[in-house]
């Protein structure tokens, strides 16, 4: 049977490999690469971080890490790849499934290369496209990050992921790769393109909050403050995976999680923009850019 993987490229050459040989699997396998805008063809990676099977097919000795009702991920015996399976009972044609299972194939693709010394992680954030590069939005749930991306199109600028970024650390500097809004793309993949062979340098990095009198400033943040914010951030996509981890595992994350939060923290002034709810939101940032 023929074995389809999905490859993003870091800029020092590694990868984060998603892996499918399941005839229904195989049916959003081409939806999926083109959402994510990969071009390249480039040898089969001896050994998948992710591979997506159906439940029959997952491994008899497992270590269970999810399951909801679209899905099971678990993790082989020797924590070398990790399995995700839909649950019985959907339609694998249906969009929504579909995304559903993508989305947490790349979640656990990023966190297994992790594993394995890569250097990507995924970060909840928006990425402000500027000629200079890419400004990082982080912060919690509801604090607008969608809101100010929107701002940032309506006048002109260019956002395409507005949840999930890819922060590349493989380099000197920190690139960003763009990622899927996966409830943009639950309700119509077909409309949405997240090109993440394109690397951006990370420009700007600034936490988000909300403005109390309807006016764009930007503030300063203590050095704790900003630290604490962008490892929540950092840590947010991976944290509903991990919690069946073993505690040796889930302190190793931890610790790579806190060691990127750390080189960003000395990397970039401790700032945060505390955003109103409309206006072109290029007025505030125009001293920085």
């Amino acid at each position: 049977m023929e074995i389809r993987q999905l490859a993003i490229s870091l800029h020092d050459g590694g990868t984060i490999v998603i892996q499918t040989q399941e005839p229904e699997e195989l049916v959003a396998f081409e939806g999926f690469k083109a959402l994510l805008g990969i071009t390249r063809e480039i040898p089969l990676a001896p050994i998948a971080d992710v591979e997506l099977v159906t439940r029959q097919n997952l491994p008899e000795k497992r270590r269970s890490l999810k399951r909801t009702e679209f899905l099971e991920a678990v993790y082989c015996a020797d924590w070398s790849r990790i399995f995700v399976a839909g649950t019985s009972g959907h339609d694998p044609h249906q969009n929504y499934y579909q995304c559903r299972l993508w989305q947490a194939a790349l979640i656990c693709g990023a966190m297994n290369q992790l594993f394995r010394g890569g250097s990507a992680l995924l970060v909840h954030g928006a990425a402000l496209e500027t000629e200079q590069g890419a400004v990082l939005l982080f912060g919690e749930s509801g604090m607008g990050k969608s809101t100010a991306s929107a701002r940032w199109r309506e006048f002109g600028g260019k956002c395409i992921s507005d949840d999930m970024v890819l922060l590349d650390f493989s380099g000197e500097s920190v690139f960003v790769r763009r990622m899927p809004t996966w409830s943009a793309c639950r309700e119509s993949r077909n409309r949405w393109n997240y090109p993440s062979e394109e690397e951006l340098p990370l420009f700007g990095v600034l936490a988000l909050g909300r403005s109390e009198n309807g006016v764009d400033e930007i503030v300063p943040l203590s050095e704790a403050q900003f630290f604490a914010q962008i490892y929540r951030s950092m840590f947010y996509w991976d944290l509903s995976f991990i919690r069946t981890l073993p505690e040796e595992r889930q302190q190793k994350l931890a610790n790579i999680i806190r060691e990127r939060a750390q080189e960003i923290a000395k990397s970039f002034p401790h700032r945060a923009l505390l955003a109103a709810l409309d206006g072109d939101l290029r007025d505030v940032l125009r001293e920085m850019l």
